[in-house]
């Protein structure tokens, strides 16, 4: 029930930025554009607006050639249509250049008109300027790094970044693109913002591994078996395999010590 909760919390707090569409089987207050009948998806964000009903209104209209009311907003060739909080946003994460842009971008879902670098594409209301110029301001997330494969070293965007410091340079082509965690980089913090993501609390093996292994608050670097994902310090290999090495320590979970209350 509390999932279901937070989930109808998070998709209303969305609705700043229109309601996603592929979203809307979720728990939602209910739009008017749902009255919207489309034989396929469209690609645009629409809303529902009785003003169309006039004869002075027509573009965007008819959107999904059932109801007049029904009018595609935001994006081209509607961008002189602004979408209102309850139109529905098409799931789209793919700017369109016409050229490919030399500067950094990425595709920001939160985006409202007039939001400094949205719509960088000239197209997409989502395609957003990031980390550069006038958009410093403007975090670029860590999928602005471009990985022919993706590492198995966590990273993110640093716009500290500089040639020659530790992690910078992470992708061959982006200055800013910086490991972060594993070891050699286990002096670099990642940030929240970093990929791949790993729960706190939790080994990260991205590749897997057939050892096993536990969390142990007790970790230290040079203790047998720590820091065994090469990212967490209390990562620990423990039980059976690897040749017996780790058969000594125990893979039970720690026990919670009982707290004393003055």
């Amino acid at each position: 029930m509390a999932a279901r909760i937070v989930t109808c919390v998070s998709l209303l707090a969305s609705a700043t930025a229109g309601v996603p569409a592929d979203q809307l089987h979720l728990p939602h207050k209910w739009v008017p554009a749902e009255q919207c009948t489309f034989v396929n998806p469209p690609v645009v964000p629409y809303y529902w607006d009785p003003t169309c009903n006039s004869n002075v209104v027509s573009l965007g209209c008819w959107a999904d050639g059932v109801h007049n009311e029904c009018r595609f907003c935001g994006e081209e060739p509607y961008t002189g249509i602004h979408c209102p909080d309850d139109a529905i946003v098409p799931y789209r994460k793919s700017c369109e250049f016409d050229n490919p842009p030399i500067n950094t971008y990425f595709w920001d879902a939160d985006c409202k008109d007039g939001d400094l670098g949205c719509k960088a594409d000239g197209k997409h209301l989502g395609c957003r300027w990031c980390g550069f110029g006038e958009y410093s301001s403007i975090e670029c997330p860590s999928s602005s790094c471009t990985f022919e494969n993706e590492p198995v070293t966590p990273y993110y965007w640093d716009t500290l970044c500089e040639m020659g410091m530790l992690g910078c340079y992470a992708d061959g082509i982006h200055v800013q693109c910086r490991f972060c965690d594993y070891q050699p980089f286990n002096t670099v913090h990642c940030p929240p913002s970093a990929r791949p993501a790993y729960p706190d609390g939790e080994c990260w093996f991205p590749s897997g591994t057939a050892q096993t292994h536990k969390w142990d608050r007790h970790c230290m670097w040079g203790l047998l078996g720590c820091w065994a994902d090469g990212v967490n310090p209390q990562c620990r290999y423990c039980g059976p395999g690897s040749g017996g090495i780790y058969e000594s320590i125990s893979c039970e979970p720690e026990q919670v010590e009982d707290l004393v209350l003055p």
